[in-house]
């Protein structure tokens, strides 16, 4: 029997893996991985150095050198522009193809389910994600694309904000990793005028347009059961929910302030314990400031459930510190 290379692909949260590598510390591959954001690119990743502080281009592709390990999670590429040029990056910091050749074929009983079909149908998710953000960070580090009116606010002065605010509830498919969305291409945002008033102060953009709440409901919202009413309140509460606990506390606490993540997660533990926060990560600009906190939870989660309680129902995510450094800023509003 003659034998074929074959792509062999890697999704953010599920690994799909036909080749039997060697378990080593370090093993050599090719192929490609596609960022998804800005994480850091560590010359050791064990160490966690970055000399150069090295960020990823959001939606770039890098050549694979190497994986850590045959079940792996970290990804050695190739940054031509950085010293050295050889780093390595967490797997969930974007999509990895290894190209290997592979020398038996699967068997006809293998499901990979990875169809671009099955990753856009409604009601296939597994878990959801929340995603909340520190908006001064955002506003004030984050390269965004476009006019944010919100940000334009804060910076200038006009509006603070001191809470966490809502950047999306996103129902998570995990075989999928981040492509299960937009369930229905055509669906429009169609929300009360109370329901935004409600919303505004927990996703500020609600102040001055829907635009970001529209792209939110196409890309995520329509992949659930929930109307779009109901949906962004039940976001909403989850957000004032996580906003008065030890997560919104520990931020606000330290509102112009440098903490080390090592500080924030000890904190956390002491009050969700271990494996609730296994469930928790941090996402910053530039790797030095806070930007957003993201929480695995459960796709039957209830509302009013403690966020302990709402995160032990999830899946485990990537490491805490994301794609933080070990000490980061805490922004305050305005510049």
């Amino acid at each position: 029997m003659r034998s074929y290379p074959l792509l062999v692909t890697v999704v953010v949260g599920n690994i799909i893996s036909l080749s039997s590598f060697a378990a080593n510390a370090s093993i050599q591959s090719s192929g490609s991985f596609t960022s998804n954001g800005s994480c850091e690119a560590y010359q050791s990743f064990r160490k966690q150095t970055n000399p150069d502080n090295t960020q990823l281009v959001n939606n770039k592709q890098y050549a694979i050198k190497a994986i850590n390990k045959k079940e792996f999670d970290w990804v050695q590429i190739l940054i031509p522009n950085a010293s050295p040029a050889m780093r390595w990056v967490n797997k969930s910091c974007g999509t990895a193809q290894l190209t290997d050749n592979i020398t038996t074929q699967p068997s006809a009983s293998t499901s990979f389910n990875t169809s671009s079909k099955s990753c856009n149908t409604r009601n296939e998710f597994d878990s959801y994600v929340l995603a909340l953000t520190w908006q001064p960070g955002f506003c004030e580090h984050f390269h965004y694309k476009g006019n944010k009116p919100e940000c334009t606010a804060i910076n200038d002065g006009k509006l603070k904000i001191t809470n966490l605010t809502l950047h999306g509830l996103w129902p998570n498919k995990a075989s999928c990793g981040t492509k299960y969305g937009y369930c229905d291409r055509y669906a429009r945002l169609d929300l009360s005028a109370s329901t935004i008033k409600e919303i505004a102060p927990w996703m500020p953009n609600f102040y001055y347009q829907t635009k970001f709440g529209e792209y939110e409901w196409k890309k995520h919202g329509v992949c659930q059961n929930l109307d779009a009413n109901d949906y962004f309140l039940t976001a909403t509460k989850l957000v004032e929910k996580v906003d008065t606990s030890a997560i919104g506390q520990f931020i606000k606490a330290n509102i112009g302030n440098n903490v080390s993540t090592a500080s924030f997660k000890k904190n956390l533990i002491s009050h969700f314990g271990a494996d609730a926060v296994d469930r928790i990560s941090l996402s910053c600009s530039q790797g030095k400031y806070l930007n957003e906190v993201r929480l695995n939870i459960g796709k039957s989660f209830n509302v009013n459930n403690s966020v302990q309680a709402l995160l032990e129902s999830g899946p485990k995510g990537r490491p805490f510190y994301g794609n933080c450094h070990k000490k980061i800023h805490i922004e305050a509003a305005g510049k």
